[in-house]
Formats: C-alpha cells, structure tokens, sequence
C-alpha cells in the first residue's frame, strides 16, 4: 500500500500504541472491552480526515490503532471464551507470531481489490461485528487466527482507503482489482 510507504513510521507507531499506553492495564483488548473506542477511533479517522491533504501522519497513525483492535479481536486469547491465564496467553501470541509471518508469504494470504463499492463507516464496523460473530463460534486455531486477522485486517483497510479515496480522486491501493 503506497499511502502507507509514507508515513510507515506513523502506522507502526499506532499499531503498537494500545499495547503502549497506561489504559492497557484497564481496558482489555476484547471485542466486548473496546469495540466503542474502536468506534471512536473511526470517527477521528473520519472527521479529522482532508481530502486536500489526504492520508497524513495522523491518518496512518488512527489507521494502525483500528487495525491493532481488529487483530485482536480475532486472536483466541483477546476472547471471552479464552480460558488460558497470561502465560497461556503469551505463549499463543508467539505462536501466532510465527505462524502469520509465514502465512502472510502464502498464496492463500493474497487479496484482491474490494469492488469500487465505498462503504460507510457504520458499515465497516457492522462488518467487524459480524465476522467476530462468525468468529467465536468457531474451534479456535493459531491457523483460523491468521487468516481471519490478515482477511479483516485488509478488508477494513481497502474499505477505509476506498471510502476517502471518493474524496480525494486518487488511487490509494496498488493491489489489483
């Protein structure tokens, strides 16, 4: 994603942000836990966005923030149902760690362009409460891990560049289509 060449620093910076901060300690990282600041968040991605400036360090800084809860609402331990304690929960992280990185290199990691359909913010965030919906009904599996949090993770993101890329005129994604 070139918008993200950029201001890579940025989206780093926020993907790693709510680890980071002091309300760690409080608010879990679960759907349940922080799905309203989720919400939050889109509404600053939204309302702070200019299309005369387009995707700036602030975009991809609240880009990298939504992209972090989505992960990990579809990471087994970051679940209501996860009955491992913090070492558990450690362990399986590292797992997961190894295992997405050797799955985003597969072919089954490689995603298309959304079509030129360009959805509302409520409509994304309806989309990711749906798919955790799906999501925890299922077995959990480090593998059922990575490919829903690579899936979603792009999902919301084309769906977030195809909604500004109405304003702004230009062509944010060199995925093809």
């Amino acid at each position: 994603m070139e918008i993200l060449g950029n201001h890579k620093g940025s989206f780093y910076i926020g993907s790693i942000l709510p680890d980071c901060v002091p309300s760690f300690l409080v608010r879990k990282h679960t759907f349940d836990d922080s799905f309203d600041f989720l919400k939050k968040e889109f509404g600053k991605l939204v309302s702070h966005f200019d299309a005369a400036k387009g995707a700036d360090c602030y975009f991809c800084r609240h880009l990298g923030v939504i992209v972090h809860y989505i992960a990990d609402y579809f990471t087994f331990p970051h679940n209501a149902n996860y009955p491992g304690k913090l070492k558990d929960h450690c362990a399986y992280e590292e797992e997961l760690k190894h295992e997405i990185r050797s799955y985003v290199h597969s072919p089954e990691a490689i995603r298309k362009r959304l079509a030129d359909t360009v959805y509302s913010p409520s409509a994304i965030l309806t989309f990711v409460q749906n798919m955790h919906e799906i999501y925890i009904r299922m077995q959990s599996a480090v593998k059922r891990d990575c490919e829903y949090i690579v899936e979603l993770c792009h999902t919301v993101v084309d769906a977030i560049l195809l909604l500004f890329e109405e304003q702004t005129g230009e062509t944010h994604l060199s995925v093809p289509a």
